[in-house]
């Protein structure tokens, strides 16, 4: 199961009603901007992993978030903490922005709920990370770095835009350009 489908396993409908409940938001509003900001995130982080020292920042806290995919609604009925712009800068990078224009382009939300959505949902993906990355499926390590785990998922965020969210197709493109 790849990255994507298993953060939005993750994201069940008591998931999206929480999510909804954060943000002010409609629940069918809220899987809207769930399904595009999901892959917008992977994205980011594959653009930012092919930085320097972009990849060593992704896996490290990837690794502090390793135990969220257990508590998914913990996380979300806590919302987003305050201090984890600062986490959205070490995962996304110079691309922060980008994914937060790309989110709010999907969705039409206004600029603070799509950082709030992205704040909400980064720890989940970075488990989810994690778990396949470190974990795997029965707790042994994947063969790849994380740099080529998140360029494979890059490809699989492009197909779930495309279908999902067109009208983000050319903020995605500017996250992968470069990126297989």
């Amino acid at each position: 199961m790849g990255l994507l489908d298993a953060v939005q396993g993750q994201l069940d409908q008591s998931a999206v009603t929480q999510i909804s409940q954060k943000l002010g938001i409609n629940p069918a509003l809220a899987q809207t901007a769930v399904a595009a900001a999901v892959p917008m995130i992977v994205a980011g982080m594959a653009k930012h992993a092919s930085t320097p020292g972009g990849a060593q920042n992704i896996e490290t806290a990837a690794e502090k978030h390793r135990d969220v995919p257990g508590n998914v609604g913990s996380v979300l009925q806590a919302g987003p903490p305050e201090d984890n712009t600062g986490l959205l800068g070490k995962i996304l990078g110079q691309h922060h922005e980008t994914v937060k224009d790309g989110v709010q382009k999907a969705t039409g939300l206004d600029t603070q709920k799509a950082g709030k959505l992205l704040m909400m949902l980064s720890p989940v993906v970075l488990g989810m990370l994690a778990r396949k990355q470190f974990g795997g499926q029965n707790g042994q390590p994947q063969p790849s770095d994380i740099t080529t785990t998140l360029q494979r998922e890059a490809g699989e965020a492009r197909q779930q835009v495309q279908a999902q969210a067109p009208q983000a197709q050319g903020v995605l493109g500017q996250l992968l350009d470069g990126i297989r």
